[in-house]
C-alpha cells in the first residue's frame, strides 16, 4: 500500500482535478553533478528548486529474465533528439548509474517530498532510431524509502509549512514552534506532524 501525503490522498480521492500526477526520471551522470532530470509532460515544471524537461518516456511492466533470474523494467526514453544516446555514448551504456523515478502532483510543487519515489540501476542499454533503453534492475526491498519522510518525536514536520495542507490549522494564532503543546493550543493535534509515542533514544529499522 502507497504511502501517499494527505495533499496526495486528496487528490486521489476527487472526482475531478485541475492538475494531473507527473512522472519524473533522474538519471545520474557519471563525474557529474548534474543528472538528467526529465517529466513525461508537454511542458517543463520546477521541482525541488530544479528544472525538470519536457520528455516523452515510457516506463514498461516488470519482467522477470527466466535465465539470469533477474527482475528488470524496461524504461524506454525518446531518442528522436539523441540527446540521452549522447551521455550514453560517453559513459560505457550508463550501466551501474542510478535512475530514480517519482511521482509527483501538478497542484502540489511545493511539496519537498515525492508521493512515490523508487530507486533503480541500470543493468544493460538498447538504442535505436526511436528509443534509448534502460533496463532498470528492481531490487526494491533494499533501496525503497521507509517510511518515506523522517519522522521525530517532539518535532512537527508541518511547522515550516504552517497552516498549509498538511498542518491544515486556519485559526488566527502566529506561527508554531513545531511542538505538540504549540499545536494543543490551537486544537489542532489531530494533525501534529510528530510522533510522540517513538521511545526515547530513538528507533531503527
Amino acid at each position: 500500500m502507497l504511502n501517499l501525503s494527505v495533499a496526495g490522498m486528496i487528490e486521489k480521492s476527487r472526482i475531478s482535478s485541475d492538475g494531473v500526477w507527473l512522472l519524473l526520471v533522474e538519471v545520474a551522470i557519471p563525474d557529474s553533478e548534474e543528472p538528467l532530470r526529465m517529466v513525461r509532460n508537454n511542458e517543463d515544471i520546477v521541482w525541488n528548486g530544479h528544472i525538470w524537461n519536457a520528455f516523452n518516456f515510457v516506463i514498461d511492466e516488470i519482467k522477470e529474465d527466466p535465465q539470469a533470474k533477474n527482475t528488470t523494467v524496461p524504461l524506454q526514453i525518446s531518442n528522436v533528439t539523441q540527446i540521452v544516446q549522447a551521455y550514453v555514448e560517453e559513459n560505457n551504456g550508463l550501466t551501474g548509474t542510478t535512475v530514480i523515478l517519482r511521482v509527483v502532483h501538478s497542484e502540489h510543487l511545493d511539496n519537498v517530498l515525492p508521493e512515490v519515489e523508487e530507486i533503480f540501476t541500470v543493468e544493460s542499454t538498447v538504442c535505436d532510431s526511436q528509443w534509448v533503453t534502460f533496463n532498470l534492475g528492481c531490487d526494491l526491498s533494499s533501496q525503497l524509502r521507509f517510511p518515506f519522510r523522517r519522522v521525530l518525536k517532539n518535532f512537527c514536520a508541518w511547522r515550516d509549512n504552517y497552516k498549509g495542507i498538511e498542518c491544515g490549522y486556519s485559526g488566527s494564532m502566529p506561527p508554531c514552534d513545531g511542538t505538540l503543546q504549540s499545536c494543543r493550543d490551537r486544537g489542532n493535534s489531530v494533525r501534529y506532524g510528530g510522533e510522540p509515542s517513538i521511545p526515547e533514544g530513538g528507533l531503527y529499522a
